[in-house]
C-alpha cells in the first residue's frame, strides 16, 4: 500500500510521542492516520500494543483484531489477539489462535512468573492453564496485590529465567489479575528451628491445603544488574549451604488461607509435634 508522505509524517510524530512516553498525543494522531488510511495496517498494530500495554483489553482487541485482517500472516498480532481474547472470555477465538500456534499442551510443570510493583520485582511458581492464563502457586508479596492460588494473564515470551537446583527455568511476566482466588495472606516469625521442622510446617500447610512460603528465601530484587543482558534471578538458594542440623535463629514465613483459624490450627499443631515455636502472626 503506498501511503502518502504527509501520512507517513503524522505516523512518524505519533511514534516519536510513544517514545517520549506521551501516550495521549500518541493514541490521538495514531487515530487521526487511521481516519486518513484506514486500510494501512501500522496505526492499527502500534493502537493495540498501546493499549496491549495499558492493559485496556477491549480496544487492543478491536485493534489487533483489525490488524489481522490486514495482516493475516502477522504472528505477533495474532498473539497479542489471542491474549486480548482470553482477557475478554472469548474462549472460541482463542482456542483458535492458540491452535496456529501448536500450542494445545503447555508444561505441566510448574514455571517462573515475574510480579513487578513499587519499583521492585519478585519471582513465583506458576502453573500454566493456556498460553494467557496460569495460577499462583506461591505466596506473593502483600504488597503485589496478589494472593496464593490467584488466575493471572501473562505474556508467554520468557524475560529471564530463575536459576534453581542449578536448573534454568524460564520466567515470565505477569499482565495482571484474571480470577482473584479466596486465600488471604498471612506471615509468622518462626524460632530456633531446623530445616526439618520447617519442611514439617510446610507439609502440615499442604496437606490442610493451605499456601507455604519462606519469604526469607524469596527471589525478590536479586538480580544480575545490566539492563543488556537476559536477566537470571536468583534465590538465597544461591548461597553456600549450611549445616541443616544447625537451628536457624528465625525464619520469615508466609501462609495463604482463606481464614485466620486454619493458620492458627496448623501453627498450633505444628508447635506441639515438632516442639517449635512462633510469633507475630498478622494477616494482610
Amino acid at each position: 500500500m503506498n501511503i502518502p508522505p504527509d501520512y507517513q509524517q503524522l505516523f512518524e510524530e505519533a511514534q516519536r510521542y510513544e517514545q517520549l512516553g506521551d501516550s495521549y498525543h500518541a493514541f490521538k494522531l495514531y487515530k487521526r492516520v487511521l481516519k486518513l488510511a484506514p486500510e494501512w495496517s501500522e496505526p492499527y498494530l502500534a493502537l493495540g500494543r498501546l493499549y496491549h500495554q495499558r492493559r485496556e483489553w477491549k480496544p487492543s482487541f478491536y485493534y489487533f483484531k483489525k490488524a489481522v485482517a490486514l495482516l493475516p500472516g502477522h504472528r505477533e498480532a495474532w498473539w497479542s489477539l489471542g491474549i486480548a481474547a482470553v482477557a475478554l472470555k472469548k474462549w472460541r477465538l482463542a482456542r483458535s489462535i492458540w491452535s496456529k500456534f501448536g500450542l494445545a499442551q503447555l508444561p505441566k510443570t510448574p514455571e517462573g512468573l515475574r510480579l513487578t510493583y513499587n519499583g521492585t520485582f519478585e519471582i513465583l511458581w506458576m502453573l500454566a492453564i493456556d498460553p494467557a492464563r496460569a495460577q499462583i502457586l506461591s505466596v506473593p508479596h502483600p504488597d503485589s496485590g496478589f494472593h496464593f492460588r490467584d488466575v493471572v494473564l501473562y505474556e508467554r515470551k520468557p524475560v529471564g529465567h530463575h536459576i534453581v537446583a542449578h536448573k534454568r527455568v524460564p520466567v515470565y511476566a505477569e499482565l495482571g489479575c484474571f480470577k482473584r482466588s479466596p486465600y488471604q495472606t498471612f506471615s509468622c516469625l518462626i524460632h530456633d528451628v531446623s530445616a526439618a521442622q520447617i519442611q514439617q510446617l510446610e507439609r502440615m500447610c499442604y496437606d490442610a491445603r493451605l499456601g507455604f512460603e519462606i519469604w526469607s528465601n524469596a527471589a525478590r530484587g536479586m538480580v544480575i544488574d545490566n539492563p543488556q543482558a537476559f536477566p537470571e534471578y536468583y534465590g538465597r538458594s544461591i548461597l553456600p549451604p549450611e549445616n541443616t542440623a544447625k537451628n536457624q535463629d528465625q525464619a520469615l514465613i508466609a501462609i495463604a488461607a482463606t481464614h485466620q483459624a486454619e493458620v492458627l490450627h496448623v501453627l498450633d499443631a505444628w508447635q506441639i509435634v515438632s516442639l517449635g515455636e512462633y510469633s507475630d502472626l498478622r494477616g494482610y
